[in-house]
């Protein structure tokens, strides 16, 4: 295992990003940090960055280079986007970082920047006809991505602080400015052929504005899960939050929940060009990736480095076992004999392939709360589930597998469900049910913990489910397990349990 540092040069803020690489190829966050520098600014009034600006970005990106060597950083990856790209005095500026940071800084192209953003949410979410908007301070960035790969790309070359500083948006905003800056984003999307002709299941949201947008929309609704990755709201929530956000003046954003104060001044700028696209294109749904440009840029290291052609979800799964060393033989042993039962039993619980993710990951990160404590693991399975980067599953399905998790110890929900129920209704208890209990029987019959079944059967008939199990070994240890949950069992599948044993042929 190594660490590897990303620091990100923009038109808006410095950026860095620590992450912990294990062999495997996967890597975890485990340090980041901002400072607010905003270059643009400097760029669209004269095109030159201050000297103050220059010192100011100087000292940060030292201190940041420094705490990446003290956290033990093997490499650090330097990238400046669209600030140096566009200065006059860049050739200065950049002559400087490198004399006095001693850091190979490579500056990207608006092609390489999309295409970092790309990497992020492509690794991270699972993605078939989505637009990716990446709103930067002087950039807006477009790709329309088909089936996980850029089909369409472009570049606006305007971004949230471009049009606050044109339009006066900062404080106060006048009617007539805004009135401008909405027609000023519409002229620009009408250029694009592509993105007039054609529509999209939803807009992939990356940046920090967009962010931000989702965490205001989450405190709004009191929403349960603080998670901004894959996130989703909708185009009305955008228009309610532009006409709440414009109708107020800079100190009176400041104290909206969930606002940042470094964002407060350039807020109605990044949520009108949202709300233009939106509009535009006429898509209604918004996914937020958290995964953005440095993310991209370890995934391309990765991909340089390691084998990392996996699925999305396995990749994750496998690197949170891995951290917190799950049992792997136990874990797999479980997951393959609660999906034989789950799909021995698809005529008494009903549920399709879609919930098959959801199997996969209560089963094998069902015993991850051990890391913590053994006693009451269950729950805090749950909590780990709740708060890990589980890449490609919706809030509904971590929630879910978290629950069914939880389940595999205890024959009751531990938690409050009501604080979820802008989440789950009543239908989707019932299905954390039915795969809750299977979830539990299978950890008895791997309670010895070395694989005795070989195989299952399933009969089932109008009073019973027999479950005949196929091994060699000795299983009354198993058996009592998994009898401690007959009646849950008959109490969701309505029906008596009935296990026996053959020896494998």
């Amino acid at each position: 295992m190594n660490r590897i540092g990303v620091i990100d040069i923009g038109s808006n803020a410095v950026r860095m990003t620590l992450a912990e690489v294990w062999d495997s190829g996967y890597f975890r966050i485990i340090d980041e940090l901002k400072e607010s520098i905003r270059l643009g600014s400097d760029l669209i009034s004269c095109s030159i960055i201050s000297e103050d600006k220059i010192n100011f970005t100087l000292s940060t990106v030292k201190s940041f280079k420094d705490m990446c060597i003290s956290s033990g950083a093997s490499k650090i990856i330097t990238v400046e986007t669209e600030a140096l790209r566009q200065a006059e005095n860049k050739a200065n500026f950049k002559s400087k970082l490198l004399k006095i940071l001693d850091l190979d800084i490579k500056t990207l192209t608006n092609e390489e920047e999309l295409y970092y953003n790309f990497l992020g949410a492509r690794n991270s979410l699972y993605i078939k006809n989505s637009l990716l908007v990446d709103i930067n301070g002087n950039t807006t960035h477009l790709a329309w991505i088909v089936d996980n790969e850029i089909f369409k790309k472009v570049s606006l070359p305007f971004g949230y602080v471009t049009l606050t500083t044109l339009f006066k948006l900062d404080d106060t905003i006048c009617y007539e400015n805004n009135e401008k800056s909405l027609k000023y984003i519409i002229d620009n999307l009408k250029n694009i052929d592509w993105l007039c002709n054609n529509s999209f299941e939803s807009i992939i949201g990356i940046g920090g504005s967009i962010r931000n947008l989702g965490k205001i929309d989450r405190r709004k609704k009191r929403y349960p899960i603080d998670l901004s990755h894959n996130y989703v709201f909708f185009d009305y929530d955008i228009e309610d939050l532009y006409h709440m956000l414009k109708s107020k003046n800079l100190r009176q954003r400041k104290k909206i929940e969930g606002l940042s104060n470094s964002r407060a001044d350039v807020i109605v700028a990044a949520t009108g060009i949202l709300k233009q696209i939106l509009n535009f294109t006429q898509t209604s749904k918004i996914e937020i990736s958290g995964r953005g440009l440095r993310e991209g840029i370890l995934y391309d290291y990765l991909e340089q480095n390691f084998n990392n052609k996996k699925d999305i979800l396995d990749a994750s799964l496998k690197g949170i076992m891995e951290t917190l060393n799950v049992n792997y033989p136990h874990a797999y042993n479980v997951y393959n004999l609660t999906k034989k039962l789950f799909n021995e039993l698809s005529s008494l619980h009903k549920l399709d392939n879609s919930f098959n993710n959801i199997v996969k990951t209560a089963s094998l990160l069902h015993d991850c709360g051990i890391s913590i404590r053994y006693y009451d693991h269950h729950i805090h399975s749950l909590y780990i589930i709740l708060n890990s980067p589980l890449n490609g599953l919706s809030h509904k399905e971590i929630l879910m597998s978290a629950l069914c998790a939880a389940f595999h110890r205890n024959n009751s929900f531990e938690i409050s469900l009501p604080k979820y129920s802008t989440i789950l209704n009543r239908l989707d208890i019932a299905n954390i049910e039915f795969i809750g209990v299977l979830l539990k029987l299978s950890e008895g019959l791997d309670r010895s913990l070395i694989g005795s079944i070989k195989d299952l059967k399933v009969l089932i008939n109008d009073e019973n489910v027999e479950i005949i199990l196929f091994s060699d070994e000795n299983l009354d240890l198993e058996i009592r397990q998994a009898y401690r949950c007959t009646e849950k069992f008959k109490e969701i599948y309505k029906k008596d349990l009935i296990i026996t044993k053959k020896s494998v042929i």
